[in-house]
């Protein structure tokens, strides 16, 4: 048997060939570090490759450097590696056959679970669930003292963890952004807002607008979307939770779901049926926070602002603007949502924008610095 090797961006793959094998399996490496074998090897085993990955990158953003991460798909594949090389930590899938798990020797063994714990499982399986957020993975393994060697190391992880747990105490659930106001950069300032808070919290950015033009910031997306999300959940046959990690695309440091390309798709989703997604995001999935880009032809309007903890609506110093955002204002208290302006910033955009300015004004969001908009 022998060992190809080569670098592919960010992630290093490695090619085992021979007579009676042939194997083939990406290893993603968190750091290269100056002293090699300081880290400890942190394997994932999923049959959900999204969200294997997705995971992946999470905890390796909180655990950097102390980890050497190693994503499989194929349990076959693992067996190899795992006669070459010492595995630390293993999160496996539920998927896998009891007899296949227990072949893979490890320190600590986490079965990735769904809704319930299997019957079948080893004693020395710690049952994981699949959907909760990384903060709450990152305080079991701790719990568990994954790095017992290095105390120093361990408290230093602890600090990143403890770091998250004050942000989520800041920003939670659903952050509006909508303006009556176009074109003054309001998508660019959401997304960038995405950006700021994906690095303390697991954030998910989503367009609810008739026309997103979103490929103008992001890939134009050919596969699915938020419909197809809206689809599986009228689908009894169908656990939508499954689907979300599949539809979650990264880039920028932003993780969005591909909004409804079609906006008589988009009119046609009721307000009840983009509640029922929220929450299905929110209570399954990784994430904590979503960012609504709110357009205005979204169905229930004023009821998903009226959800948000925090509403920002961006304007800019011109008559017409001001006209505008003051109608919209007065549309809210008379249609009895005025509650919304209490939760609300504004945000001054300028004319014309100036990206470093804008930038600055994102990298400020987690404190919420501006004074809130009062009824």
């Amino acid at each position: 048997m022998y060992l190809l090797h080569r670098s592919v961006g960010p992630s290093v793959q490695f090619l085992y060939s021979g007579c009676m094998i042939a194997a083939k399996f990406r290893i993603m490496t968190i750091e290269q570090r100056a002293v090699r074998g300081t880290a400890e090897n942190f394997v994932i085993c999923d049959t959900q490759k999204s969200y294997s990955e997705n995971l992946f990158r999470r905890l390796s953003e909180k655990l950097s450097g102390y980890f050497q991460f190693h994503v499989f798909h194929d349990i076959e594949n693992l067996k190899i590696a795992a006669k070459s090389m010492q595995v630390n930590i293993l999160l496996i899938g539920e998927e896998y056959g009891k007899e296949d798990r227990d072949e893979i020797p490890a320190r600590q063994k986490y079965l990735l679970i769904g809704e319930k714990i299997p019957n079948e499982r080893s004693p020395t399986e710690i049952p994981f669930f699949r959907y909760q957020s990384v903060s709450s993975m990152l305080e079991l393994l701790l719990q568990e003292k994954v790095q017992e060697n290095s105390e120093v190391q361990t408290n230093q992880i602890q600090l990143v963890s403890d770091r998250s747990q004050t942000v989520k105490a800041n920003v939670n659930g659903l952050i509006g952004i909508y303006s009556p106001v176009h074109r003054i950069g309001k998508t660019r300032f959401a997304m960038r807002m995405g950006r700021v808070l994906s690095e303390s919290i697991p954030t998910l950015y989503l367009n609810l607008e008739g026309y997103s033009g979103l490929n103008y910031y992001l890939p134009e997306e050919s596969g699915m979307n938020l419909g197809d999300l809206l689809y599986y959940m009228k689908q009894e046959s169908i656990n939508p939770v499954w689907k979300i990690s599949t539809l979650i695309s990264h880039m920028n440091g932003v993780d969005y779901i591909a909004p409804i390309r079609a906006e008589q798709d988009f009119r046609e989703v009721t307000k009840e049926e983009w509640n029922q997604l929220l929450d299905l995001i929110l209570e399954k999935s990784i994430y904590k926070v979503i960012i609504l880009d709110l357009g205005d032809t979204v169905d229930g309007l004023y009821d998903l602002l009226g959800r948000c903890s925090k509403v920002y609506t961006p304007y800019i110093e011109e008559g017409a603007a001001k006209a505008k955002l003051n109608q919209y204002e007065e549309n809210l208290r008379s249609a009895g949502y005025g509650e919304i302006l209490k939760k609300t910033v504004r945000r001054r955009m300028g004319k014309p924008r100036n990206p470093v300015a804008l930038e600055a004004s994102a990298s400020k969001i987690t404190e919420f610095p501006d004074r809130e908009r009062k009824s």
